[in-house]
């Protein structure tokens, strides 16, 4: 059982219509997604600002990386197509110019196709009552043709190299 099932399970009891909303976006979700080739899920890796930008490791956002359209990795050796930067505090914007100077960054897809991003969202990934928004903004950012939820500025923003 998933993560997110779990939680629709757990719902059920206590708002059932806030669950079937909850499966319905994820069904979606999954269904868009559906007919795309694996080629087309860009590899994805989240660093965290707090743990020196190293590789966020978490069976919880491998499940949301994949329903978002995603392909989860946790070492920059695999050439990410899509690096995600979870902010913690506001020294982030000082700290990006020594992460990108990091041969397995500057060497990357992600890096070349200008595909850096930075969740700026304080709950995100925090508990189960973000769950959706979790999608939703890596929805945006990693299938951006196929997802809009109206959070790019509000919840993460693309790091533009320019």
């Amino acid at each position: 059982m998933t993560k997110y099932q779990e939680i629709i399970a757990d719902l059920k009891v206590v708002d059932s219509s806030q669950a079937e909303r909850m499966e319905e976006e994820i069904d979606i979700m999954l269904h868009k997604l559906k007919f795309l080739p694996r080629e087309n899920f860009p590899k994805t890796v989240l660093l965290n600002q707090s743990s020196a930008f190293n590789p966020i490791v978490s069976r919880l956002l491998e499940e949301k990386v994949k329903i978002s359209g995603g392909q989860y990795i946790t070492d920059l050796k695999d050439n990410p197509q899509v690096i995600i930067l979870i902010q913690e505090t506001e020294n982030l914007y000082a700290e990006i110019s020594s992460l990108l100077q990091e041969e397995l960054i500057k060497s990357s897809d992600a890096y070349t196709n200008n595909r850096i991003y930075i969740i700026h969202n304080k709950t995100f990934n925090q508990d189960d009552a973000s769950y959706l928004q979790d999608l939703e903004i890596l929805s945006e950012i990693i299938q951006p043709k196929f997802f809009y939820f109206d959070r790019n500025g509000k919840d993460w923003v693309q790091f533009d190299m320019q």
